[in-house]
């Protein structure tokens, strides 16, 4: 169960750190010579990073593009915190029953 938690922790961390860039972008979208970043993702034994924020190949920052990215971390996010709550309410139930 700890290896969920393990799990669901890192990929709540690599989301926070990537609706930051996106927030970044969104941000600075209107910013003359600003190149949109991307967050990229390292998987790990257990769980997942965020590796360098690199800038991407876009010459702008396109809203539309980041709101589909706002969308899938927003997505990735509350799966995480799903398995965290689950992992909790499963150890509770396992401890109860000593």
């Amino acid at each position: 169960m700890t290896d969920a938690l393990t799990i669901a922790a890192s990929a709540l961390r690599a989301q926070q750190i990537n609706l930051g860039v996106i927030a970044s972008n969104v941000a600075n979208a209107e910013t003359p010579g600003y190149k949109p970043q991307q967050a990229t993702f390292i998987p790990m034994n257990p769980g997942i990073a965020v590796g360098p924020v690199v800038a991407s190949a876009e010459a702008s920052v396109d809203i539309g593009s980041e709101l589909v990215n706002l969308i899938l971390a927003k997505t990735a996010y509350a799966a995480a915190a799903k398995i965290a709550s689950a992992s909790n309410e499963m150890t509770h139930t396992l401890l109860k029953s000593f």
